[in-house]
């Protein structure tokens, strides 16, 4: 499959050759729906990628925006490479390799996997890559003054084709029309869906959902 968006993201033969290779070695690893809803989350990005690349990056040079492309499509396909290893294989990686986690993340089997998972790409596939690391680490909690690739694989991973929730469709078509606003609204389901788990909510959730909602006249 290559992946094209739009004229100006047109992934190298050798880029959609890796891309495709590590799209085979993840759908072998990976649980069926697991799967699905990486290459769910991978399309969404693409999509969205259409439609913001150019419109936020005004001032970027065509290949540093396909560069940052296919970060993207790194980042989508690899975000929950992390869940098909056991929590307590997570937990033994996170204290050898001293990634830096706090006592509530090691002890969340929900989300730890956010954070191994840059370590796991680096050691598996050989991925090194402070942007895609970033963008992996955030998709779960999110995160401060979220890059593009950030936010984009928050959103795709929460609205991608296989998610089936009440406000899945008003999320979907605010995601195409205003991104910041989606990033608010995704946030802002993630968080109500957490308190009715009844599970506890991660101790910096408060502190960027505040951050997210900074500029919004409405949220003050």
């Amino acid at each position: 499959m290559n992946y094209i968006n739009k004229d100006f993201l047109v992934l190298s033969k050798k880029q959609n050759v890796h891309l495709n290779n590590l799209k085979e070695l993840v759908r072998r690893q990976m649980p069926v729906e697991l799967y699905k809803h990486s290459i769910g989350t991978l399309n969404y990005s693409i999509k969205l990628a259409s439609i913001y690349f150019l419109k936020l990056l005004p001032d970027k040079p065509g290949n540093e925006l396909l560069r940052l492309y296919y970060k993207l499509c790194l980042s989508c396909i690899l975000h929950d490479y992390g869940k098909i290893f056991k929590y307590e294989e997570l937990l033994r990686i996170a204290v050898e390799e001293k990634i830096k986690l706090s006592d509530f993340e090691l002890k969340c089997k929900s989300i730890i996997h956010g954070f191994v998972t840059p370590f796991l790409i680096k050691r598996d596939f050989g991925i090194n890559d402070d942007e895609i690391g970033q963008a992996i680490k955030c998709h779960t909690i999110g995160s401060y003054n979220m890059t593009l690739i950030d936010r984009l694989l928050y959103i795709s991973d929460k609205v991608e084709e296989t998610r089936n929730y009440e406000e899945i469709d008003y999320l979907r078509k605010l995601s195409e029309t205003d991104l910041s606003w989606c990033l608010l609204e995704v946030y802002k389901s993630n968080i109500i869906y957490v308190i009715n788990k009844n599970n506890l909510l991660h101790p910096d959730t408060a502190k960027i959902w505040n951050y997210i909602c900074g500029g919004f006249k409405n949220a003050i």
